[in-house]
């Protein structure tokens, strides 16, 4: 039948060529890595289908594309390029892009489209890998096997930390895939909740599930909370300094030790905020200024860029300080003033270790 009338993405697509792809996949997989893969039995053969798995690296969606055995349709970031010649190798597997952070009707519907021509939609319901192990879950994941009635099956990635850039060292990590059993497809009923929480309530018990498949010690690599707190002064030619209060302080340092948002803004939007990172020693102020400017640029482009990672409370925090920061920064070259940030961020883990970082930007007029 042809759907290419009624559906934007038909499924199943580029089928010779992803046959191809996933041979290739798997080889260099076997040959790299040393992947264990378990359950795939659970994967129905027929009908619509949700693989819904746990995101740490980029090496999650490779397994969930090649080993199973029936054709996936993956989502993915939409709203950042991919880094050097992965970009062109997933722009030619093809996939469905979603803007994160965004209401992107276009790609659910997409992604709905695949469901009701029975397909196997692939899909990671924490959104991205920049909090691995402490994410809420999205709740598309919920409206998508409602509105299809398409069972969910949970998917843990476990030994993905690090993993892409042991598996460029040669050294062969393992990489575990554990396929559970479906989760019935998301029903509303008529208990008490609203739409929207019982959809949260279905997208929390499918990442509760994944969570289950994942090999406990990989949650110790993550922290399970952290905090985070920033000062800042103004010094004089003369060395005096005053502190000084600005809005969202706290949230900019939580920024500014969130390694993958940085990562996302210099290497996939090639954005000139090396200055920002948490490891260069000094500073001029026109550089810092660029740096905010950047992101800010980005923020114009996609508002939703800190507030999908952070929170929209600590994103709209975060944006604020920014803003102000850039300001006082303007003030402090006009007066041959010296800004110091004092940053610290504590982390506490599931084994009881407790990690501090500090880190002084000193920015210089």
């Amino acid at each position: 039948m042809n759907t290419s009338n009624r559906f934007e993405i038909s499924y199943p697509r580029l089928t010779f060529r992803r046959k191809i792809l996933n041979l290739v996949g798997r080889a260099l997989l076997r040959l790299l890595a040393r992947p264990q893969v378990s359950g795939l039995e659970h994967i129905p053969a027929e009908g619509p289908v949700i693989l819904a798995g746990n995101h740490v690296s980029t090496l999650e969606p490779l397994l969930m594309a090649v080993y199973p055995h029936r054709q996936v349709e993956l989502i993915g970031a939409g709203d950042l390029p991919f880094e050097g010649f992965i970009d062109k190798l997933v722009a030619f597997y093809g996939f469905i892009p979603v803007n994160r952070g965004n209401l992107d009707r276009k790609a659910m519907v997409k992604a709905l489209g695949v469901l009701e021509q029975a397909g196997v939609l692939g899909i990671y319901p924490e959104g991205g890998t920049w909090n691995p192990g402490r994410m809420k879950a999205q709740v598309g994941v919920a409206w998508l096997s409602h509105k299809a009635q398409a069972p969910v099956i949970p998917i843990g990635f476990s030994g993905f930390h690090n993993g892409f850039s042991k598996v460029l060292k040669f050294e062969r990590p393992t990489l575990k895939m554990s396929v559970g059993e479906p989760i019935p497809a998301f029903r509303l009923d008529n208990d008490s909740l609203t739409v929207k929480d019982a959809y949260q309530k279905y997208a929390d018990l499918v990442l509760e599930r994944i969570n289950s498949l994942v090999d406990p010690a990989d949650f110790l690599l993550v922290p399970q909370k952290s905090d985070h707190a920033m000062r800042l002064r103004l010094e004089s030619e003369g060395g005096s300094s005053e502190m000084v209060e600005i809005v969202g302080l706290q949230a900019l340092a939580e920024f500014l030790f969130t390694p993958v948002m940085l990562n996302s803004l210099a290497n996939n939007l090639k954005k000139p905020i090396q200055p920002l990172y948490p490891t260069q020693q000094t500073r001029q102020n026109k550089q810092f200024s660029e740096a905010l400017q950047a992101v800010l640029d980005v923020l114009d482009e996609n508002p939703g860029f800190l507030t999908y990672r952070m929170g929209v409370e600590q994103g709209h925090l975060a944006e604020s300080a920014v803003r102000l920061l850039l300001q006082l920064l303007d003030t402090a070259h006009n007066t041959h003033k010296t800004i110091i940030l004092d940053a610290t961020m504590h982390a506490w883990y599931r084994d009881g270790r407790v990690e501090e970082k500090d880190h002084q930007y000193r920015i210089t007029p």
